[in-house]
């Protein structure tokens, strides 16, 4: 993927059809313009409601009408706007959808002979050249698609272990979070007809989606990376059908292989890829499917029908997208929540707005969602919840001291300071503005953690340095960033101590130092 091929899509948004028209205002012109005549006028005064309408006024521009009717360049134009407006509400609903996906169809692309139901493991971490949506190197990922259309019930054994994990379905609706404890669980698709015999103490998970999937972190106890690696690779994954003689699962390891899993930025594969989603879903069992379908079925896009829009559709369709991915990236990088802010008077925010365990309200608010998983992916009810000494909790920061978005032009500084509040370590990632993943630099490193050899002040704390050259003798303590392109970190707390919670200990903004 060309890091810069998003600067020229941008650059064509200017030839947009519709940029701000998001929703139509009218204002109706009765006789001679002359007259200024508002709407609510218009309908309050009898007179005005007996006048023959000649135009409207939009922010389309004029509606042209004829005897008080439409006329066919109208009708055409307001179908083309309520279409474009459904698509953009439309890539909102489904980019979610779509990011997840798009992780498997990655790892599909760059890796010979993959199959659905492998085990896909970052088992010396996730550098650089694997585009991940907010993708670190300071834990062992895996990740396993289950195919409960082609399998039936999924079985997915996890042995105790120094470990985080998770089941979701294909909406990023978790399913079950996974601890350190392990478990047993069987996963089914909703609309599965017979019965299901569990294993003894299994748990029994419910996907509203026939593509159901299992995320892994092994967490590095000791800078132990082979042991973390090993309580990945230890899960198993196998149809319940074959249970009294379950196979090997097959692990095809991924660290150091290219490969791009993030949500396609050229319009038309995107819209494909949505195509190709839906046919994973059950409408008559799912709400937000069904919504999904009715505002995409006018532009050619329902589940098995070949996607084959017109010339009409795919210029609604590329404008949207475009105009999707601008308002995602707004809402994502500079959210106007009231409550984002995690430390008072700094730039840090909480990654995650609203609670998942709360999926009512999760799932029915666009803005708090699309804020999250622009970013990411993957969001679970234990994010949002107070666990001392287990889990883990994150914030994000794009923005230095004064307000000014980060600048991989420039050099800044971060102080951590003394006795970071964590039982395992902390981290800090740097991110891309447009992958959203690790920063592709000459380095080939994006992150530094409790693990590296950092060099500490006198009283315990430790400064960090950004930009594109080191200052000379703290190069242990730097992250390469790059010219005209923006950049924004996450930071990490494996094991949070109470400190954390009740933010006795907390982060400073980055300081611009050039």
């Amino acid at each position: 993927m060309e890091l810069g091929k998003y600067n020229s899509i941008v650059k064509a948004i200017g030839n947009l059809i519709v940029v701000a028209a998001l929703v139509v205002g009218a204002t109706c012109v009765y006789g001679s313009p002359d007259d200024d005549l508002t709407t609510a006028d218009a309908l309050s005064d009898e007179k005005a409601r007996e006048a023959v309408l000649d135009q409207v006024e939009t922010r389309m521009g004029l509606l042209d009408y004829e005897a008080g009717m439409p006329s066919q360049s109208t009708v055409e134009r307001v179908y083309d706007e309520m279409d474009y407006q459904r698509a953009v509400l439309a890539h909102q609903i489904s980019d979610n959808l779509v990011s997840f996906y798009s992780m498997y169809v990655g790892p599909n692309e760059a890796i010979d002979g993959l199959e659905m139901g492998d085990f896909v493991v970052w088992e010396k971490f996730l550098d650089t050249k694997g585009i991940v949506l907010t993708g670190n190197n300071t834990t062992v990922y895996g990740m396993a698609y289950l195919d409960l259309k082609a399998n039936g019930p999924m079985v997915v054994e996890v042995p105790p272990s120094p470990f985080l994990g998770s089941i979701l379905d294909l909406w990023q609706v978790p399913l079950s979070g996974i601890g350190a404890s392990g478990g047993t669980f069987v996963v089914v698709a909703d609309d599965h007809e017979g019965d299901i015999d569990l294993p003894a103490g299994a748990t029994l998970l419910r996907s509203r989606t026939t593509l159901a999937v299992f995320f892994a972190r092994g967490l590095v106890v000791n800078n132990d990376v082979e042991a973390a690696a090993g309580t990945v690779t230890d899960c198993r994954v196998y149809p319940l059908s074959m249970i009294d003689s379950p196979p090997e699962t097959k692990t095809r390891y991924a660290s150091g292989v290219p490969m791009d899993t993030i949500s396609p930025m050229e319009p038309m594969i995107y819209w494909e890829r949505v195509a190709e989603v839906l046919n994973f879903i059950n409408p008559k069992l799912d709400q937000d499917a069904s919504l999904l379908i009715s505002l995409l079925k006018p532009l050619g896009i329902e589940p098995g029908v070949p996607f084959n829009p017109d010339q009409r559709q795919k210029r609604i369709l590329s404008d949207a997208a475009h105009f999707g991915w601008m308002m995602a990236q707004v809402i994502s990088y500079a959210p106007r929540f009231e409550d984002i802010t995690y430390y008072t008077g700094t730039q840090w925010e909480w990654v995650l707005e609203l609670d998942p365990s709360l999926q009512q309200d999760f799932w029915r608010d666009l803005e708090a969602r699309t804020n999250y998983y622009f970013q990411a992916s993957m969001a679970q009810p234990a994010m949002k919840e107070k666990n001392v000494g287990s889990g883990s909790q994150y914030v994000r920061s794009a923005r230095d001291a004064n307000g000014e978005w980060l600048d991989g032009g420039k050099l800044y500084r971060l102080r951590v300071p003394a006795n970071p509040p964590v039982e395992l370590f902390w981290s800090l990632t740097v991110h891309d503005f447009e992958t959203r993943s690790q920063i592709q630099n000459d380095m080939n490193l994006a992150a530094l953690s409790t693990y590296d050899d950092l060099k500490q002040n006198s009283d315990g704390s430790i400064d960090l340095y950004f930009g594109p050259t080191a200052p000379e003798g703290l190069e242990s303590n730097w992250i390469q960033t790059i010219a005209d392109r923006g950049w924004w970190v996450w930071f990490r707390f494996y094991s949070p101590t109470e400190a954390f919670f009740d933010k006795s200990w907390q982060l400073g903004d980055f300081e611009r130092i050039d």
